[in-house]
């Protein structure tokens, strides 16, 4: 199987916006079977180009699958989905800084949680312009810079700003663990009801469920980066209580124990493949 898995930091004038860019790109040989990857409940909000061959996404729990459309766009994650691709298979995701997305698409976030939309249907004609120059793109380089352009195009456009909430978004993204609610108001210059619906227009859920998923996202990231860690050790590090609250968030989150979820992506694409920065 060759796999190519690439995620690279925009140019300097789009890092306030976009966090970062992710391109994977998979061939398989006939009848070689392309594993699942279990993507876990998390807060990011994409962006995402499907150029070739496309994604079939189940829901553990309840059974459910879904087919997503060429380009989407997705919301905060509170639940897993396992995602299966085609043997021929490329994506381009656009990660957006924390609180950006709504302002990118100008509309409140509450649908597109736990969802890919149909960016056609929100973007309108332009988008798919876009799609069809990926597609045609000739090197992973033009892909870069033809996706770029177009984010660029559409900043100015709509000349957007940041206000003390987005701050302080980014400070409880990057530290989940030790940010009260009554703190995050305060840094927002906002009232702490002001701050909840706030959360649910540019992220989709509440403070507190956002809070959990970035802690929790923060565990299973601390795992990888240091897997001689037991999981008592991550959990402390991540503010739980014990590692039994930090079970429970797996089995929330992740649908499973952290072992098996750990155990669970391990072959996934992206991870078969040496990232390439």
């Amino acid at each position: 199987m060759d796999i190519h898995y690439q995620t690279w930091l925009p140019s300097a004038h789009l890092q306030p916006f976009i966090r970062e860019l992710l391109l994977l790109d998979v061939t398989a040989a006939p009848g070689e079977v392309v594993p699942a990857k279990a993507m876990a409940a998390n807060t990011e909000q994409c962006l995402v180009f499907y150029l070739r061959g496309q994604v079939t996404a189940v829901h553990p729990a309840s059974g459910t699958t879904a087919v997503y459309a060429p380009t989407v766009l997705n919301g905060t994650q509170s639940a897993r989905f396992d995602f299966y691709i085609s043997a021929r298979f490329r994506m381009l995701s656009v990660q957006f800084q924390p609180g950006v997305l709504a302002k990118f698409l100008r509309v409140p976030l509450p649908e597109f949680t736990n969802a890919r939309i149909d960016a056609e249907a929100v973007l309108a004609a332009e988008i798919r312009q876009v799609q069809e120059q990926l597609v045609n793109a000739p090197t992973y380089a033009a892909l870069g810079e033809l996706v770029e352009a177009y984010l660029w195009r559409r900043i100015q456009r709509l000349r957007l700003d940041f206000q003390p909430f987005d701050r302080a978004l980014r400070a409880l993204a990057a530290q989940p663990q030790g940010y009260s609610l009554d703190q995050l108001a305060h840094d927002a210059c906002l009232s702490v009801s002001q701050v909840e619906r706030r959360f649910v227009q540019q992220l989709g859920v509440g403070p507190k469920l956002y809070g959990r998923i970035s802690r929790f996202s923060q565990a299973h990231a601390l795992k990888q980066v240091h897997p001689e860690w037991d999981w008592l050790h991550v959990a402390v590090a991540c503010g739980y209580y014990d590692y039994q609250h930090l079970v429970k968030d797996f089995r929330q989150f992740g649908y499973a124990t952290p072992p098996a979820l750990l155990l669970a992506q391990a072959q996934a694409p992206d991870r078969l493949a040496r990232p390439a920065r």
